[in-house]
């Protein structure tokens, strides 16, 4: 597996897909090989093959938020949800530098990671946001007035229960803390993603509430987060209408597509496809999943 690196790391393969952003990328992959491990940012037998399974395989997802955006204006937003270490939305944020890239992410030590990895790269476009994309969502007015009528009513009716019973959140078995456990254990994925405990308040990693984070995105990417069935709900919400979602998927995305059918609709997506995602000349192509906003 070492030659497999050894290859790439002098190939003009990098060059000829990263292009400018090979650079910072060459210093993203020595602190990945330098750290990456003993952080749990990836996995022991992924030290020879950085290159081709994160960097490059990110890399992949480019020509389609490129041609989405379709703008080299400053305006252009991204939000690339559940970060991780940086895969695909560090890599995003080198190869497009005019889009301001918002890497979302609820686990502390993944984002303590990311705003490193910004610092150190100089990524002036990327924001690091320590949040879960459903908290991120833009809140139905409806629905804000009817959690407000609700919560009069638990005030009058519920203060004894409240003085009864403990304040844990998890502490208490009543069926909607069952469901949030079970929504926050969901959030786990193949990249480590661990939202227990963390309630997605802490605003930015670097302690600036910056109020330009926008609402809503043009472009929203993710990478190894959840099936479509939970995926759709959680990250089609975040895009503007004429947004698109592009996920970097493996090979079961079309079954993954025809199950979250549903869920996709009700949440204003349409044109949902398949799409074979080059990663570089001689190394297997990824699939990446696109779904429009109505």
């Amino acid at each position: 597996m070492a030659v497999v690196d050894d290859e790439l790391s002098d190939s003009p393969l990098l060059s000829q897909v990263l292009g400018d952003a090979l650079v910072p990328m060459l210093r993203f992959h020595d602190k990945i090989l330098r750290e990456g491990v003993e952080r749990g940012i990836i996995g022991p037998r992924d030290e020879d093959i950085i290159w081709e399974r994160h960097i490059l395989n990110s890399a992949a997802i480019v020509p389609f938020v490129r041609e989405r955006l379709t703008t080299d204006s400053q305006t252009a937003t991204v939000a690339d949800i559940g970060s991780g270490g940086g895969f695909p939305g560090i890599v995003l944020a080198a190869c497009l530098p005019q889009c301001k890239v918002v890497l979302v992410e609820p686990m502390e030590r993944r984002v303590t990671w990311l705003q490193e990895v910004v610092d150190e790269l100089h990524l002036a476009n990327a924001v690091v946001l320590r949040k879960r994309a459903e908290d991120l969502a833009p809140k139905s007015p409806h629905a804000s007035t009817r959690h407000n009528k609700k919560g009069s009513q638990s005030r009058r009716h519920g203060r004894r229960r409240s003085e009864e019973q403990p304040v844990s959140v998890y502490g208490r078995r009543d069926s909607s803390t069952l469901a949030a456990v079970r929504n926050d254990d969901s959030q786990q994925d193949v990249n480590g993603h661990d939202s227990s405990g963390v309630m997605g308040r802490e605003g930015l990693a670097n302690a600036d509430s910056n109020p330009s984070v926008p609402q809503t995105f043009d472009v929203v990417t993710c990478r190894a987060v959840a099936p479509m069935t939970k995926l759709a709900g959680w990250t089609l919400p975040l895009l503007r209408s004429g947004g698109q979602l592009i996920a970097l998927k493996g090979r079961s995305a079309q079954a993954e597509l025809d199950k979250a059918a549903k869920e996709i609709k009700k949440c204003h997506g349409e044109n949902p496809r398949v799409c074979q995602a080059p990663v570089a000349p001689g190394l297997e192509d990824t699939h990446v999943v696109l779904v429009d906003k109505r």
